[in-house]
């Protein structure tokens, strides 16, 4: 008799847990994981959100993740214009802390400038405006989207830094003419030759940063592989 029931319950328990497993696979499909985006140091300190949600079937990137791309060719705003589009691409692949993968290597993309500002007097460098359209898979699949370049002014630009630099020689040899130029002020004062470098130095160096200030600044410039970072502002789906 107890052989007779310990067979029955088995045989309960085996065709209990057929449709127990199914339920359970079909759910598997519906579940999400959230994952975090693998990002360099220096971006994952910066980036307000670095969630990725995972399912067995897509991932999705939600809005205000940071991105690092690169400069797909060289490019230079000075021959830019409005309309033209600058192709970045993913150098290595990208994944989550958990391993998912949720962009491939090689991925694409595309913007287009939607605003130029010229270099300007007083050291002003050139500032160029991207709007990001979208995304393009190594298999030629292609997903709109919405991103900015990630900087405190939401444009690309060489910077204050740079234009200085350029007053001081770094990009024009603005130091050596100025530096010359107030050693001879220093010596035309009546100092001795030591004292006349002592002097003209420093006088150089306020002629050369004065004469960066005065000339327009920089032009935005960038070789191929040069880095930036961008900001999603809407989510990003991508099919497994």
């Amino acid at each position: 008799m107890r052989k007779i029931i310990a067979i029955l319950l088995c045989s309960l328990f085996i065709n209990l847990s057929i449709p127990v497993g199914v339920f359970a696979d079909d759910n598997c499909k519906d579940c999400v994981s959230v994952e975090h985006m693998q990002l360099p140091k220096k971006l994952a300190k910066k980036t307000p959100t670095n969630i990725v949600n995972s399912s067995a079937v897509e991932t999705e990137i939600l809005p205000y993740n940071t991105l690092q791309v690169s400069f797909a060719e060289a490019f230079n705003s000075k021959y830019a214009k409005v309309g033209d589009e600058i192709v970045f691409i993913l150098n290595e692949c990208l994944r989550t802390e958990e391993g998912t993968e949720v962009l491939p290597a090689s991925t694409k993309f595309v913007a287009e400038i939607c605003n130029i500002e010229r270099p300007k007097a007083f050291n002003r460098s050139g500032k160029i405006y991207l709007d990001f359209k979208y995304l393009e898979l190594p298999d030629g699949t292609q997903k709109f989207i919405k991103a900015k370049v990630f900087s405190k002014k939401d444009f690309l630009s060489r910077g204050k830094l740079n234009g200085w630099g350029k007053g001081l020689g770094t990009t024009l040899g603005g130091m050596a003419i100025g530096t010359g130029a107030g050693c001879g002020i220093g010596v035309a004062a009546g100092a001795v030759i030591i004292g006349g470098f002592a002097i003209g130095m420093p006088v150089g160096f306020a002629v050369g940063a004065a004469a960066g200030l005065l000339t327009p600044g920089l032009y935005y410039k960038a070789k191929a592989g040069d880095k930036i970072d961008i900001q999603l502002l809407d989510n990003v789906v991508i099919e497994k």
